[in-house]
């Protein structure tokens, strides 16, 4: 008797998982040190699937998209600019529209040089990489990532869910 509740509740918890993952949420675990410091490798993460559906993207906000480079693989990264925006890197500091952004959410210049300036088509985004160490993000500032069209675009990151890093033995 006792088997059969405890395969109850697992078969309920596996169909509940399928339906959330259909219905417009997924979970993901991140893979990689582009987005340090904000995201880790192997944080597990919510996305917020139907946030694209009903919104278009924004500055700021962090997002997972399809890898233009290799299908069925996702990349995690911080919008930083939206259609009709100027986006430049000059002396390590990013620039929207020719104003200098504040990126409170990094914790070093960018180190990859001088770029653009590049217009944000429509129907498109320019992201980075919150690690801006040289060579850290494969982001909108190289040929095989580029303006990433909407399409793309799988979903919002709502919450860092479990981070391994906080884990400690008692």
């Amino acid at each position: 008797m006792k088997f059969f509740r405890w395969g109850i509740a697992l078969a309920l918890v596996i169909v509940l998982l399928i339906a959330v993952d259909q219905l417009g949420v997924a979970f993901s675990v991140v893979n990689g040190t582009s987005m340090e410091p904000t995201l880790q490798d192997g944080d597990r993460l919510l996305i917020n699937k139907f946030y694209f559906m009903v919104n278009t993207p924004h500055r700021k906000d962090v997002v997972t998209f399809e890898d233009p480079q290799q299908e069925g693989r996702y990349l995690v990264k911080r919008v930083v600019g939206v259609p009709g925006d100027t986006v430049e890197i000059r002396e390590s500091e990013l620039y929207v529209n020719g104003k200098k952004v504040t990126e409170q959410y990094i914790d070093t210049d960018i180190e990859d040089g001088n770029y653009g300036p590049v217009k944000v088509k429509p129907g498109t985004v320019f992201v980075m990489g919150d690690n801006r160490h040289k060579y850290a993000s494969r982001d909108s500032r190289y040929k095989s990532v580029g303006l990433v069209p909407f399409e793309l675009l799988e979903g919002k990151i709502e919450f860092i869910i479990w981070r391994p890093s906080l884990m400690a033995h008692l």
